[in-house]
């Protein structure tokens, strides 16, 4: 997909900074090492002269088999002199290499394939975990914990459907625990309602924390400013920008839809939340959203087809009690 240039200068100079800091760790080593085996460093301006000569030779036209060979012998043996030099000081024989976070284009970016120079597959995951940054960027909430969640504030008796809050919501704070440790990228979505103040959104987005430390890229947008944004764009006919914001959307590993129902329903909206919805099953990549709405009003909101969707392909949580937040 096409990123923006801010996108793609951002994920450019992360990847420079990774080269960067690769090479100057591995010059400091040089500078280390070479003071205590100072024999390293006549072996690499050995290596240095040979490279040069053998460049020579090649250019000279002449017959040069002979002479190559010989500069070839002198070179792998020097090299193995260097290496045993490293590990008899009780160093690894590439100590003194940069160590790179991409071995396959040594955090430039780009792979020489067939003749042709491509993007690195290193790159593109950099791109799209910039694009998700830059998209949590318009969520004011910070993450939370399960630590931080507090089941004593949720009442031990019975309340008028039968249920008990305290047994229910302990039930489902150990299913978002477990969801969180055992995620993968094809789990399970999650469908979480209840009314304002039971704890939806500070389960999901510790959730988000968790799934975050394992390594996989998470997207958090509340529905009334994603649905907006992209709104905007469609109607101002910046078709780029919404197709990016889109695609940030389905890229990332979890996307975590808050407040869904919330927002100033249109028809472009309902088509929006479903095709995201959607597109998302079909890729096998889970979404968690919250709401305020039962399913009668996600149907009238939204289709009988959308919530026939979620229905059959999420994991409902049913969150009861009172407003918990009158009682921090």
């Amino acid at each position: 997909m096409a990123y923006s240039k801010k996108i793609y200068d951002t994920a450019k100079e992360k990847l420079s900074a990774r080269r960067v800091n690769a090479l100057n760790i591995a010059d400091y080593r040089k500078e280390q090492v070479f003071i205590e085996i100072p024999r390293l460093s006549d072996i690499e301006r050995d290596l240095t002269s040979i490279g040069i000569n053998t460049a020579r030779a090649v250019l000279s036209g002449k017959d040069a088999v002979a002479e190559l060979s010989s500069l070839k012998e002198k070179s792998l043996t020097l090299q193995n002199e260097y290496k045993s030099l490293l590990v008899s000081h009780g160093y690894d024989d590439d100590y003194l290499e940069p160590h790179f976070v991409c071995t396959k284009c040594n955090d430039t970016g780009y792979v020489e394939l067939n003749n042709k120079t491509i993007t690195c597959d290193c790159f593109k995951k950099l791109l799209s975990a910039t694009a998700c940054e830059e998209l949590n960027k318009i969520s004011p909430l910070s993450l939370s914990t399960f630590d931080s969640f507090k089941l004593d504030y949720y009442s031990e008796r019975t309340d008028k459907n039968g249920n008990v809050p305290y047994k229910r919501m302990s039930k489902i704070y150990d299913f978002c625990l477990d969801y969180a440790k055992s995620f993968k990228a094809n789990s399970k979505g999650i469908l979480m309602r209840g009314s304002t103040g039971l704890g939806k959104t500070h389960l999901s987005l510790a959730i988000a924390n968790e799934v975050i430390n394992k390594g996989y890229s998470v997207v958090y947008v509340s529905a009334p400013d994603i649905l907006s944004k992209l709104e905007r764009e469609h109607f101002s006919y910046n078709y780029s920008s919404e197709e990016q914001l889109m695609q940030s959307l389905l890229d990332c590993d979890l996307l975590i839809l808050d407040d869904l129902g919330t927002e100033f329903t249109t028809q472009f909206s309902s088509t929006a939340i479903y095709n995201l919805f959607n597109s998302r099953i079909n890729l096998g990549k889970p979404i968690i959203i919250s709401t305020n709405l039962d399913a009668k009003e996600l149907e009238k909101a939204y289709s009988q087809r959308f919530i026939s969707r979620v229905m059959a392909t999420c994991a409902i949580l049913d969150f009861i009690g009172t407003d918990i937040r009158s009682m921090i």
